[in-house]
């Protein structure tokens, strides 16, 4: 399959900071899966289940693997449980690939009030992480000519309007995967009637989508951009958006146990239900829950899939090839979807909706999920043939994966990823940070006592009815040089926060974990 150089080229010509001379990627790699768990097993489900303890297959390593890969990820399982106890997550499944070989691993319950074992099989909310797919699947369009990513997206669709005039006419296909359209993020996730199709009628709402900053400004990560991008593949495509992920990705890469889901309650078989975070050592209330996720917001977040599907999704990210090894994307496609293009907070970048990162000269992309209950986590480096996939049922589960991640990534490939730490300096420097700062679903207070700076998040419910999120105790935050600060305690420690101006020049904007919070002021 070879691209269309229109659309590609065109869209291209958004991305200035596009890696050049990435290496084609390897051909006809064969699939070796290294089982971790055997079905086999289940009857021998029992309370080691709730201490974390690890399924995996009573039969055989006949692979070949080599022992140190083989000792590498028996590493990161024992760290799982050791963080699995330490934050209160039920369940997680883990998922590498090095090169030609394929490891996975379920450990803990998909629901802490059954002995029901996690396992790669065991389903889940992908949240996030669906962004990927979405975007995939508008650059496969765009590689197809079906598909112009850097038209604007009222030429694609007239009737398109949102409050800000600016961003109406200037608004193209590709702003929505770079992040800098500045509405609001979460659009869809919300209930939008019950009249028409979902997507179209969330496209029609956008009139009241509040302009939280000025369009192009700066990234914003946002919910809403994918709501307009699933309806954008739509019209693209001319079916509706699940066919157009099933056709073009789930069914060529074999993903069977991957679908998109909109019930109201939970769905029936190996699904894990999501828990709320729990603080301190009190257990009682680490209950079950599952929240909706309504179908406008499908291409945002309202996949599921589990750890083996995922692994072959990383694997066509790494090589572009459909399940039986033919080409399903080429390399041009892939280096594009994956190159940095436009600048995100704290000195990253952003490509087609992916994160990316260097490490070491070594190009890293990643997306995480998030939802009530949920946290995931997708992670590639393609120049290695490396690939790391968390699923986790807890709110806490980034206290997981993260560590998680580096690891595997340190055990796999020798590199290590250099983390932002808080410098020595007059603690005054945080002066500019004290306020209140307001978001749609939490607000951060950050005040000086006794001379030390902390941190207060308050979350509140994305929609009414949902549930809020449970906030940890105030942390402290020192530091971190380039204008930012850094948590240095508690479960948010290591996330840094940086300072925007408004439009008026003023430092008003508090950009943290992906959100901008605007500046009360009287």
């Amino acid at each position: 399959m070879k691209p269309t150089t229109k659309t590609l080229s065109e869209a291209d010509r958004c991305s200035e900071d596009r890696v050049e001379g990435a290496q084609e990627s390897p051909e006809g790699l064969t699939k070796r899966t290294f089982l971790k768990h055997s079905a086999q097993l289940g009857a021998a489900i029992s309370a080691e289940l709730l201490l974390g303890t690890s399924l995996r297959s009573a039969y055989a390593a006949t692979s070949g693997i080599a022992s140190s890969e083989e000792s590498s990820f028996e590493a990161i399982e024992q760290l799982a449980r050791e963080l699995m106890a330490q934050y209160h997550v039920p369940g997680v499944a883990i998922g590498v690939i090095s090169g030609k070989d394929t490891f996975s691993a379920g450990l803990g319950v998909a629901r802490a009030d059954k002995a029901s074992p996690f396992t790669p099989a065991t389903a889940t909310y992908l949240c996030s992480l669906t962004k990927t797919f979405t975007a995939t699947a508008a650059v496969m369009l765009s590689e197809a000519g079906k598909l112009d990513l850097n038209a604007r997206i009222k030429d694609l669709i007239p009737y398109f309007k949102v409050a800000d005039y600016t961003a109406t006419k200037e608004a193209k296909v590709i702003d929505l995967f770079h992040h800098h359209t500045g509405w609001g993020s979460e659009h869809g996730l919300a209930p939008v009637g019950d009249t028409g199709e979902p997507l179209d009628r969330a496209l029609l709402q956008a009139f009241y989508l509040p302009q939280l900053i000025p369009f192009n400004q700066a990234w914003l990560y946002s919910n809403t951009n994918l709501v307009f991008a699933s309806r954008v593949i739509e019209v693209a495509a001319g079916k509706p958006y699940e066919e157009v992920i099933s056709e073009l990705l789930l069914q060529p890469l074999g993903m069977t146990s991957s679908r998109f889901f909109y019930g109201s309650s939970a769905p029936d078989g190996d699904f894990a239900w999501g828990h709320p975070a729990i603080y301190g050592d009190d257990t009682s209330k680490l209950n079950p829950q599952f929240t909706q996720i309504p179908r406008a917001a499908s291409g945002a977040g309202a996949l599921i899939s589990n750890v083996a599907d995922m692994l072959k999704y990383a694997r066509f990210q790494i090589d572009g090839l459909d399940k039986n090894g033919k080409v399903l994307m080429s390399g041009q496609a892939l280096d594009y979807a994956h190159a940095p293009a436009v600048d995100a907070p704290t000195g990253g970048k952003t490509g087609v909706t992916w994160f990316v990162d260097d490490i070491s000269g070594v190009r890293n992309i990643h997306h995480m999920g998030s939802f009530t209950g949920y946290r995931t986590w997708l992670e590639l480096i393609p120049e290695r043939e490396f690939a790391v996939v968390v699923l986790t049922n807890s709110d806490r589960g980034i206290e997981v994966y993260e560590p998680l991640a580096e690891a595997a990534i340190k055990l796999f490939t020798g590199l290590e990823k250099r983390r932002i730490a808080p410098i020595d300096s007059d603690p005054k420097v945080l002066d500019p940070y004290l306020g209140r700062f307001v978001g749609v679903y939490q607000d951060y207070l950050i005040k000086r006592d006794a001379g030390t700076y902390r941190v207060e998040t308050k979350s509140k419910p994305i929609y009414p009815g949902a549930p809020a999120w449970a906030d940890p105790a105030p942390a402290t935050i020192a530091n971190a040089g380039n204008g930012w600060f850094i948590i240095t305690d508690g479960p948010k420690k290591g996330l840094v926060g940086e300072l925007l101006n408004d439009p008026n020049g003023k430092p008003n904007y508090l950009r943290i974990d992906h959100r901008i919070f605007i500046r009360e002021t009287d």
